[in-house]
């Protein structure tokens, strides 16, 4: 894909959560690029940043949802 698609865990436990839904998608026979990594740093954005789905409606600005399942 385009993009990277990842999902950054904090614990095992998210790790296995993140690792079983996966396994669940790829046994329906649906295409997984996800990957799971380690969160190592967390940069909160700047308050203009925050909440921005809710405050515009619902309207993305970088990307185009598309429904997968």
């Amino acid at each position: 894909t385009q993009y990277r698609s990842v999902v950054y865990v904090s614990g095992g436990e998210e790790r296995n959560t993140a690792d079983r839904l996966i396994a669940i998608l790829k046994g329906k026979g649906l295409s997984v690029v996800t990957e799971v990594e380690k969160l190592e740093r967390f940069w909160p954005a700047e308050d203009y940043h925050q909440d921005y789905y809710q405050r515009t409606g619902g309207q993305p600005y970088c990307h185009v949802r598309v429904k997968r399942f």
